[in-house]
């Protein structure tokens, strides 16, 4: 194994290094919630990949890329470009930036846990 001094580490690979220190700030969320993990077990669909697309060009490689690896069928990938070419990629919904699902999940925890609360206090 390769010691690093994470100063060094973080010059060389900045994207890394701030990715790394991002999972960090979700696993000691989830630790000091005491809850489950809110995503455990959630596989993304082609709709949530395709609102992450800035473009209906790319929605439309995401949806080739998709189906060629053979997780949609060809009535799913045809449905798919029909909607991106006629209604574009945003009738999917809102575009999906990094770190949506942390900062949806977070709120969607921390509104349960105030809604118990004042369940509580009544």
């Amino acid at each position: 194994m390769i010691h690093w001094d994470k100063r060094d580490f973080k010059k060389l690979f900045p994207a890394l290094s701030n990715e790394l220190d991002e999972s960090k700030v979700a696993e000691e969320y989830v630790e000091s919630e005491g809850g489950e993990e809110p995503l455990r077990g959630f596989m993304p669909g082609p709709e949530d990949y395709i609102m992450r697309c800035t473009t209906d060009e790319e929605a439309m490689r995401v949806v080739e890329f998709l189906h060629q690896r053979g997780e949609i069928s060809d009535e799913e990938s045809e449905r798919l470009k029909r909607q991106i070419g006629e209604r574009g990629v945003r009738s999917f919904g809102p575009l999906r930036e990094e770190g949506y699902y942390l900062r949806t999940y977070h709120k969607r925890r921390h509104n349960s846990a105030a809604d118990t609360r004042s369940l509580d206090e009544r």
